[in-house]
């Protein structure tokens, strides 16, 4: 196991951190919420909710505007858990899910894999910690190309934030597969 995991001091593995390093993108959080009803309710989110140094808004948002509130609110543990909130009423997706749709566009076969590991519990996917490692190590022996493990990676934080019992197993697991993205989950 890795020890320097539980000691980051970046979101997932630290509910009260920033982003980590590789979600700290406006661009890439930007990409997530790209369909038109993600981007939709997140920027009437953005809009509606205070948080702390959130950035002025004025009635009109536009993408660029949009981006850097997203880099805001989801930087934010203030913000962050006001958006959980209203995820669990079904009005605004929460990163994690912005992620996994996103993922079933850009490589629905990885999407299908991932699945297969998981349990339905009540509509959402959980992922199985062992079902991970073994994933993690079939797709590590096929060589896979780096859009596959950045996507793989991208899922490790979404699950993170997603089981917050299993976030250092799933991290830890990811980062033994592909110890190269190390830097960029965990800023060291």
């Amino acid at each position: 196991m890795n020890a320097q995991l539980p000691a980051t001091p970046f979101y997932p593995f630290n509910l009260d951190g920033p982003l980590c390093p590789m979600l700290n993108d406006a661009e890439v959080l930007a990409s997530f919420y790209a369909d038109d009803c993600f981007r939709h309710s997140i920027k009437q989110f953005c809009k509606r909710t205070v948080w702390p140094a959130k950035p002025a808004v004025s009635y009109s948002v536009d993408p660029a505007k949009l981006k850097e509130l997203l880099l805001s609110l989801l930087n934010s543990p203030v913000g962050r858990a006001a958006l959980q909130r209203q995820s669990q009423t079904g009005r605004c997706p929460y990163l994690d899910n912005a992620i996994w749709q996103w993922l079933t566009t850009v490589n629905p076969a990885l999407s299908r894999r991932l699945s297969d590991c998981c349990d339905d519990i009540k509509g959402r996917l959980f992922m199985r910690p062992a079902a991970w490692i073994t994933l993690l190590a079939k797709i590590q022996s096929e060589q896979p190309d780096p859009a596959t493990v950045t996507q793989l990676a991208y899922l490790t934080l979404a699950f993170a934030m997603l089981q917050a019992d299993d976030r250092s197993t799933l991290g830890e697991a990811f980062l033994a597969a592909f110890p190269d993205y190390k830097a960029k989950l965990l800023g060291n």
